[in-house]
């Protein structure tokens, strides 16, 4: 029973950080839909905690990673699905009716990284996270897709699937936790968040192997520069 009234406070305390950071509207930061592989320069804190920059192809791909990766980001990013395939970023989380969305619940230890100056400025998360990504199909308009509570309320005004995915972290105990694809019933919804809590407790075991990546970019450019952003390894 204690482990029970343990997991329902946990999970309280989810929803309450996803709601107080997104009512309607997404998050100024918009989620890859593939993290990718971050080569490049970080803020590192060493040994003694003090800060160096340093590549992160040369540091050690484990828990003392973590305290590099200072900022705590819950954010919700949704996708319409075009006709075409194509993806286009939704301003706010309310539905439309016989609509396909892709959203993207992330919940993420992160570092900020800025390129250039003044307006021009842009900045990208890089880090580690565990994601839950819902395929939504809406049967009407007006459904609140900036939360997973707000699926569980219309389960009956929906249709699609639920998956939970675990970026740049990894060891043989969190890669059992991880549930299979499946739908979007309210137990469903619920022990994905039950995962996610978790494959969180468990980011500072000893084996866990940490290698952060490329999860998101800012919101007021949307194109993402890759001679900025070096998101892929050159010889």
């Amino acid at each position: 029973m204690k482990k029970f009234n343990c997991l329902l406070i946990v999970l309280a305390c989810i929803a309450q950080t996803m709601n107080a950071q997104v009512e309607i509207f997404t998050s100024d930061y918009i989620a890859l839909t593939v993290p990718q592989h971050y080569y490049g320069e970080i803020t590192y804190v060493n040994d003694s905690l003090f800060q160096e920059v340093m590549d992160i192809s040369d540091l050690k791909n484990d828990k003392t990673l973590l305290r590099s990766l200072p900022n705590i980001v819950s954010n919700v990013t949704v996708y319409e699905v075009e006709h075409n395939g194509e993806l286009k970023v939704l301003g706010i989380g309310i539905s439309g009716k016989n609509k396909v969305y892709q959203v993207i619940y992330d919940y993420s230890q992160t570092q900020t990284l800025v390129y250039g100056t003044g307006e021009e400025a842009e900045s990208v998360l890089v880090g580690i996270g565990v994601r839950m990504v819902a395929k939504v199909k809406t049967k009407k308009a007006g459904i609140n897709l900036s939360s997973p509570f707000g699926l569980t309320a219309n389960t009956n005004k929906i249709e699609g699937s639920l998956e939970v995915r675990v970026t740049g972290i990894s060891s043989p105990k969190i890669n059992g936790i991880i549930p299979t694809t499946t739908d979007l019933s309210p137990s469903s919804i619920s022990v994905a968040l039950q995962a996610v809590a978790t494959i969180k407790s468990h980011i500072y075991d000893k084996e866990t192997i940490i290698t952060p990546q490329y999860l998101g970019y800012n919101k007021i450019d949307n194109t993402i520069k890759n001679q900025k952003v070096n998101t892929q390894k050159i010889n």
